[in-house]
C-alpha cells in the first residue's frame, strides 16, 4: 500500500470479501483496524504539513495540502 487510492481499493476488497464469504468477520475486522491506524497517521501528516506551513511535503501515502483553496460563491471576494 504506497497511497491512500490502495488503502480504499483494500477496504473495498475486504467489504466485498465479507459479502462474497471468502473474508471472515473477524479477517475484516482486522483489516479495518489496521486501516484506523494508517489513516491515523495520514491525519499526522496533514496537521505537521499545517504546522510548519507546508514546509512538510509528507511520505507521498496523501496529497498534502495544509491550506487548501475555499471555493463556492461564500468564498468569493
Amino acid at each position: 500500500m504506497k497511497t491512500l487510492g490502495d488503502l480504499r481499493e483494500v477496504l473495498g476488497k475486504t467489504m466485498n470479501g465479507v459479502l462474497d464469504g471468502s473474508y471472515t468477520v473477524e479477517q475484516a475486522r482486522a483489516v479495518s483496524q489496521v486501516a484506523s491506524e494508517v489513516n491515523a497517521t495520514a491525519r499526522l501528516e496533514i496537521d505537521m504539513a499545517r504546522a510548519t506551513d507546508g514546509d512538510y511535503k509528507g511520505s507521498g501515502f496523501i496529497e498534502v495540502d495544509p491550506a487548501p483553496k475555499l471555493t463556492g460563491p461564500k468564498y468569493r471576494t
